[in-house]
């Protein structure tokens, strides 16, 4: 696990861009469980992390992975109810850690998902971490064509919704709408909860394998 002197290093220069999201009341409960239960499994795969907001999950991928992407649109995806412009830009929080990443075989790209399916990179593993429930239909149908058919590993971290937010028909804010989703893909699933231990927030760990 990182330590606590260096994330807040990172998290002052992230403040230089903007408001932060990635800051650790809100992720460090996380990264603990998925650094326990997780990251041994990406030992030596090359992974694909989409919505990785400032890379703080994949500074730790990175330690263990023999190649890392991160993708995040950044500034690209936009609201359109709302008129103002973002807070921030997650993509050029993610280039602040990407200076303290020492896998060199690591990248981050500001593109959407859209974008990348163009190009699509390499990889054999998947990982998405409180991000998959923000997905539009065309987007995981897109993954569904171009990433999910190149991937025998695919781990989500997911938060149990008590306010969904409905961006999809698939209504992935709840974890036994993820195990169906990922089943009919025809991936062996399993399930790892984790709780904070004072807020009482309930979140998944969803392991598909094939």
């Amino acid at each position: 696990m990182i330590s606590k002197e260096l994330y807040k290093e990172i998290m002052k220069k992230w403040l230089t861009i903007g408001e932060v999201y990635q800051e650790p009341r809100r992720v460090l409960y996380r990264l603990e469980h998925f650094s326990e239960h997780c990251l041994p499994l990406l030992k030596g795969r090359k992974v694909l992390e989409i919505g990785c907001n400032a890379g703080i999950c994949g500074y730790h991928i990175c330690e263990v992975a023999d190649s890392y992407i991160g993708l995040e649109p950044g500034n690209k995806v936009r609201d359109p109810k709302k008129k103002s412009p973002p807070k921030t830009d997650f993509f050029k929080q993610a280039m602040i850690t990407h200076t303290y990443i020492k896998n060199k075989n690591a990248v981050f790209l500001n593109a959407t998902i859209s974008e990348f399916c163009k190009t699509i990179g390499n990889f054999d593993t998947m990982v998405a971490c409180f991000a998959i429930y923000h997905f539009r239909d065309f987007e995981i149908e897109l993954l569904k064509k171009h990433v999910f058919p190149k991937c025998d590993l695919i781990i989500i971290q997911n938060r149990e919704q008590r306010r969904p937010k409905i961006h999809n028909s698939y209504h992935f804010d709840k974890t036994k709408n993820l195990v169906k989703f990922f089943k009919g893909l025809g991936y062996e699933v399993e399930v790892i909860w984790g709780k904070h231990e004072t807020k009482g927030k309930v979140f998944s760990e969803v392991i598909c394998k094939k």
